[in-house]
């Protein structure tokens, strides 16, 4: 879970992405471009995250721009 909150936050993202490409199981070492499915995985993921955390804080825009012009 604390991997998924790293990547949405967007930092050293790619980092893990590598890392995760490259693992390959519980006390194996890790062999080089193992699995490439991960790295759409995260692709993905990053594209979720990112657009719902724009359209939360859009949302807020919008809600706070309607509360300001019923006050008026």
């Amino acid at each position: 879970m604390m991997t998924f909150f790293e990547i949405s936050t967007l930092e050293m993202w790619p980092d893990m992405m590598f890392a995760a490409i490259d693992a390959r199981g519980y006390d194996l070492t890790p062999k080089e471009k193992n699995s490439k499915f991960v790295s759409l995985l995260y692709v993905i993921y990053i594209f979720v995250t990112t657009f719902f955390i724009m359209n939360l804080f859009i949302s807020v825009i919008v809600d706070k721009f309607n509360e300001q012009i019923k006050k008026r």
